[in-house]
């Protein structure tokens, strides 16, 4: 009989395992002699006087013969009867049952929740940048009670907040700031965690979530404010470009830097 349970602990996941073997109770019958109590001897009768024997003249016995013909023949004399077996009695010995318990815990940790932008951290005021996290479904593997075990880490919420008072949630979203100067922008990763032993095909889940953070550091650039830049910089921004995909989903794609 196995049990288990989870507990997650900061940034990593500890799945306990215990496991009881029993062992059932036993009866053996055995055969054992009988013991035949011993009889006490009878007291012994009070002496008597003795009296003179009388002798008598006793002939042996005849031994007995058989007739065949004119030839008598001795009888042959009887086998003596075999000894009496001694009684046996069944004897029943019980082993009373017995249960042995082991127990195991092992630590799982997710991948770390990396953030990154492209085309570069150095940007100038709004310019749009694809910022993308590295978050995806992966499974950590180990051992427990001697059994591979495999954990399940799920992301089930990406979120970006910009330092500029802007919120956005997905692993693959795009941004612009519109001031300069150095921005710090915090990549937010939840896991929902399960697990499961060999053997079996039913994941187990873990009620509590797993959250990892990570910092990006971000230098914008102010522009140079006269009109002819700004117009030159919006028809820049306006200029359709051919691409080999879409540069917020894969900003290394052809075109998009």
């Amino acid at each position: 009989m196995n049990k288990f349970g989870s507990q997650v602990n900061g940034g990593s996941v500890t799945i306990c395992a215990s496991a009881v073997s029993v062992t059932p109770a036993r009866s053996t019958i055995i055969k054992v002699p009988v013991k035949t109590p011993i009889k006490a001897p009878s007291k012994a009768l009070p002496k008597q006087v003795a009296k003179l024997p009388v002798k008598t003249v006793t002939k042996p016995a005849a031994k007995p013969v058989v007739k065949v013909g004119f030839h008598k023949l001795p009888v042959p004399a009887a086998k003596p009867k075999s000894a009496v077996k001694p009684k046996q009695a069944a004897k029943i010995i019980s082993t009373p049952s017995s249960a042995n318990k082991t127990s195991a815990a092992a630590d799982f940790t997710p991948a770390a929740a990396d953030g990154n932008v492209y085309p570069s951290n150095q940007l100038a005021v709004g310019q749009q940048a694809a910022f993308v996290s590295s978050a995806v479904q992966h499974y950590r593997t180990g051992m427990l009670l001697n059994l591979p075990t495999e954990v399940r880490f799920t992301p089930v919420s990406v979120s970006w907040n910009f330092g500029d008072g802007n919120l956005m949630s997905g692993s693959y979203v795009g941004h612009a700031f519109d001031s300069s100067g150095t921005h710090t922008v915090s990549l937010q990763v939840v896991y929902a965690v399960s697990y499961r032993l060999k053997g079996s095909a039913t994941w187990i889940s873990e009620p509590d979530r797993i959250t990892l953070s990570d910092d990006l550091q971000v230098d914008v650039s102010g522009g140079t404010g006269s009109s002819s830049n700004n117009s030159q910089n919006l028809q820049t921004k306006n200029r359709v470009l051919l691409v080999g995909d879409d540069c917020l989903k894969q900003p290394a794609s052809f075109g998009c830097n």
